[in-house]
């Protein structure tokens, strides 16, 4: 299976569903027919702490990306994807955006070959994933992606079916201000996902994965499930992960979660609680995408360490004018009792169908900064 990945494939579990179209007679018309979309964007991150050295960091970055995809060719596709960042100003002494945000540079995120017959879609390359186990966030100035082998199923009714092999991942960064390689996953990694909605007002989605342990490193691996109701107008939803963080010891963790929410009119309401058990870590998987546990807060994300109960609630409105308010509070502790805390605001205004912002601010109890703050300006083509 390795051979076959010479490419450098990656954890590529590419969820998106494919469509079949009509097939054009040539290649020349197969790419006469090419879609291009990108993104024009600028990104600004701060972080602020009230005491100590470096107490505050910043970084201000631009880029963007640019995606082709041609035409069918009796069911065969190509696709393509560029992404590009520069920074702009940075006062960072303490090296907090050197692993997510610092970075100057052009790399090609995606490069793949894609064929459908009838129902199923086998895709090979460089490709962006979203799936709970293995997905690559989209967060920051660039895209996580993966190199791989997909293969996307549909024969089943309401059921979406999906087997991977994965050998490459792409960060953010390089760690040093520069775009970041196609680095090996250890042996590789294997995953099937499956979502249904057969009965209605019910979806249940699974997912296994395994990374395959290179020489005396143990094989990583993790099962994650959930399913959501809906009983108007509340939905409810519980989740678990079933994971073995390949330790020596002490390797087995769990952790299980429930979410209430509701949506009236333009105003939203949630609330969550999780739990891991006091063994082991829980494994969230493959990629920052792969954050799916219910208590994740918008900034500093999901809390998958051992003995930690964790809750969040959730407040918003989206007003007609194409503003959008938002916010927050996330509480998680420890056994030890360790007690952390984030109190988030978000603003999101839509000015057209192609521009649009995204203001976020946060305030964190017994975190490593006190504030912090991001603002997104997106232009979408």
């Amino acid at each position: 299976m390795k051979k076959i990945a010479k490419l450098s494939l990656i954890t590529a579990v590419a969820i998106a569903g494919f469509t079949t179209s009509a097939s054009a007679d040539s290649l020349a018309e197969a790419f006469a027919a090419s879609k291009v979309k990108g993104e024009i964007k600028s990104l600004y991150f701060q972080k602020e702490k009230e005491t100590g050295a470096n107490a505050k960091s910043s970084i201000w970055v631009n880029g963007g990306n640019l995606s082709l995809t041609t035409g069918s060719f009796y069911g065969l596709k190509a696709g393509v994807t560029f992404q590009t960042a520069h920074v702009g100003n940075i006062d960072d002494d303490a090296g907090n955006y050197a692993k997510d945000m610092d970075v100057s540079g052009s790399i090609m995120s995606e490069a793949y070959l894609a064929y459908t017959l009838a129902n199923t879609t086998a895709k090979v390359g460089r490709q962006y994933i979203s799936t709970p186990l293995v997905g690559g966030s989209g967060s920051r100035i660039l895209k996580q992606s993966f190199e791989g082998i997909v293969l996307v199923n549909t024969d089943l009714p309401n059921t979406t079916l999906v087997a991977a092999y994965v050998d490459k991942y792409q960060n953010r960064t390089d760690g040093n201000g520069g775009t970041p390689e196609f680095n090996q996953v250890e042996d590789g990694a294997y995953t099937i996902y499956a979502k249904n909605n057969s009965i209605e007002d019910l979806t249940i989605q699974a997912q296994y994965a395994m990374i395959k342990g290179e020489g005396t490193t143990e094989d990583v691996k993790a099962l994650y499930a959930d399913a959501s109701y809906k009983l108007s107008p509340l939905t409810i939803a519980f989740q678990t992960y079933q994971t073995d963080n390949g330790a020596a010891t002490a390797s087995d963790g769990t952790e299980y979660g429930i979410k209430v929410s509701t949506k009236i009119a333009g105003f939203t309401a949630a609330a969550a609680y999780t739990t891991t058990d006091d063994e082991a870590k829980v494994v969230a998987g493959l990629g920052s995408g792969a954050d799916k546990i219910f208590t994740a807060s918008p900034i500093a994300a999901g809390q998958y360490d051992a003995d930690t109960d964790a809750y969040k609630i959730d407040l918003g409105y989206k007003f007609d004018m194409g503003l959008g308010l938002s916010a927050s509070y996330t509480n998680w502790e420890t056994g030890s009792n360790d007690d952390w805390s984030e109190t988030n605001f978000t603003a999101k205004y839509k000015f057209n169908k192609n521009l649009s912002t995204k203001i976020m601010y946060s305030s964190f109890d017994n975190y490593s900064y006190d504030y912090r703050s991001r603002v997104y300006l997106s232009y979408k083509f």
